[in-house]
This record gives C-alpha cells, structure tokens and sequence, in this order.
C-alpha cells in the first residue's frame, strides 16, 4: 500500500518518540480534545507572565506560544460547535510546533519520572491527537464543515416545521 510519507510514522505507532495507535485512540473524541486545547491555553496564559517577570522566557516567546494555543483553541471551537472561524492557514506551522513542543515536553516529563502516570497518558494521547489532525490526510474540517451544514439545515427544517401547524390553523 503506497502511504503518505508522514503516514509511515503512524503505520509504525510512533509520534516524536511516543508508541501510538494510528490514528491516535483520542482522534474521535472532539469535545475532549477541545477541552485540551482550553486546558492547555489557560495553563500558559496563568504560568507565562510569571516566566516573563522572572526573566525565563522572553515576551516575544510567550506571545508566539499563547498566539498559537489561541488559535488551536478557535479551530476546535469551531470543529466541535461551529462557532468562531476556524484558525488561519498562516497559523499552521505555529499550531504543529506548538504541540511537537508539548509532546515533547510530555515525554520528557514521563522519562523524569520512569514511565507515565494515568494522568499524563491520556494527556499525551489527547496532545498526539490535537497534532494529528493538523496533518494534510486528516479531513477534521471537511467533515466538520459538513456536520455543520447538516446541523443547519436540520434547525433551518425544525423551524418551518413547527410554523407550518400555526399556518394551516390560519389558513383554516
């Protein structure tokens, strides 16, 4: 089977050095993966200024960072709800590094501590998830600009529906 070259590292379950299943088990779960991205953008919004202040990142990093855990946030706000628009193009390679660094940073964590709790194992598949569906394969938009157009059409339906009783009482 010919795969898209980066397939390969998912054919061989491993995502910047962590052994995974492709595509990631938490790919599915967009409200949690959603809730991921929130967690992760509040974290930095209330640990970077401290950094700043402390002289151990520079302002410019934590804007770059916070900018592009915003924009990771927009995109699954609107991939889950429809709400907002969804993050940029420009964004992108902002958005992949953002995560590799936060996969990074997990699984530094885990060899520090021998191995991964419960906890840090499903943050690193929620991570690995919210990064696999940045690559081009991933249809996330597609489909979710679909399920959209259904939702509204659906409640566009619901809406003349529940007008046409009063209509063919006035009509009587």
């Amino acid at each position: 089977m010919n795969r898209p070259r980066f397939m390969e590292r998912f054919a061989k379950g491993i995502w910047r050095g962590l052994n995974v299943q492709d595509p990631p088990w938490a790919a599915g779960d967009y409200p949690d993966l959603l809730a991921m991205a929130e967690g992760m953008l509040a974290s930095r919004q209330r640990r970077f200024p401290e950094l700043v202040r402390a002289g151990t990142m520079e302002q410019a990093t934590a804007d770059a960072q916070l900018a592009a855990y915003a924009a990771i946030v927009a995109d699954w706000t609107w991939i889950v709800s429809g709400q907002g628009e969804r993050a940029h193009l420009a964004t992108l390679d902002a958005r992949k590094a953002a995560l590799d660094a936060s996969i990074d940073t997990i699984a530094e964590i885990a060899s520090e501590h021998g191995g991964f709790s419960l906890a840090l194992a499903l943050q690193a598949q929620h991570v690995i998830a919210l990064r696999w569906h940045l690559e081009p394969e991933s249809d996330v938009h597609f489909y979710a600009a679909i399920t959209h157009q259904i939702r509204a059409d659906l409640a566009r339906k619901s809406a003349e529906a529940s007008t046409a009783p009063a209509q063919l009482r006035s009509a009587a």
